[in-house]
């Protein structure tokens, strides 16, 4: 997104104190299995499925990191999403 390393780095310790991040170092962690997943795979099966099966327990981080930006946003600015197609199926995973 063109912002210099230092400033993404910033924007990770403002969101870690306001409570959208659980922690940086995890969003890091995360973004690197992601970018992990972008990249093309070699036949080793096994590597492949612990890969995967790695992003999988990755996911609740995600979605707990979704909730706790849209409830921020919601707080600071008074945005909301423009639809409630999905609220509920959203708040199942939380329950």
């Amino acid at each position: 997104m063109s912002e210099a390393p230092d400033s993404f780095l910033k924007v990770l310790a403002l969101f870690e104190k306001l409570g959208v991040l659980e922690s940086a170092e995890y969003w890091q962690q995360s973004r690197m299995a992601r970018n992990m997943a972008a990249h093309d795979y070699e036949t080793n099966y096994d590597a492949i499925a612990e890969h995967f099966n790695a992003l999988e327990s990755l996911t609740g981080l995600l979605f707990r990191t979704a909730r706790n930006l849209i409830g921020r946003v919601a707080m600071d600015l008074d945005i909301h999403p423009a639809s409630g197609d999905f609220s509920a199926e959203f708040d199942e995973l939380f329950e």
